[in-house]
């Protein structure tokens, strides 16, 4: 999923530096759909054949006993990084590598690390509230740094499209 959305990175910032705001909203709708497709994809074979991806690496039953159940907690919201790695794709590629590391400190440091603190003594989480600090993080740091890419960057590039057209 990073590698598309790294990969439209070279076509965002080319057609951006061309002044082609339509073709860098193409490319950014192309990626983030593509991203997303394929980390819905993943997300629904990690969630229906769970034991199959840890059996890669381990066949303890005991050890799997243990992390079916985590695994599908952890990556519950696994398909929402599409929009993470959109936004801080397309804000890299437009040289706003400022917004894109704000971002991902705002998933991990932000929003991951006090979760994974204090979840476990919520509501008597325990460590099912350490695995809930990612799926959580995916949904709130990836909505707010795509929701956050479109509401910069689309304006951005509408004016672009008037600027060109008034020439």
């Amino acid at each position: 999923a990073l590698a598309l959305s790294d990969g439209g990175s070279p076509v965002i910032s080319y057609n951006y530096g061309a002044r082609m705001a339509g073709r860098v909203r193409a490319a950014i709708r192309f990626m983030s759909q593509l991203g997303f497709g394929y980390t819905l994809l993943i997300w629904t074979l990690i969630s229906l054949f769970p034991a199959a991806f840890i059996r890669i690496f381990n066949q303890d039953p005991e050890l799997l006993a243990a992390a079916v159940p985590a695994l599908q907690i952890y990556f519950f919201g696994f398909f929402m990084m599409a929009f993470q790695f959109s936004g801080q794709s397309v804000f890299k590629s437009l040289n706003k590598a400022k917004l894109a590391i704000f971002f991902s400190l705002l998933r991990k440091a932000i929003i991951v690390v006090p979760l994974t603190l204090l979840l476990p003594h919520v509501a008597g989480l325990g460590v099912k509230g350490v695995f809930l600090a990612e799926p959580v993080s995916n949904f709130v740091g990836g909505l707010a740094c795509y929701i956050t890419m479109r509401l910069t960057v689309m304006p951005e590039l509408s004016a672009m499209e008037r600027a060109k057209s008034a020439r």
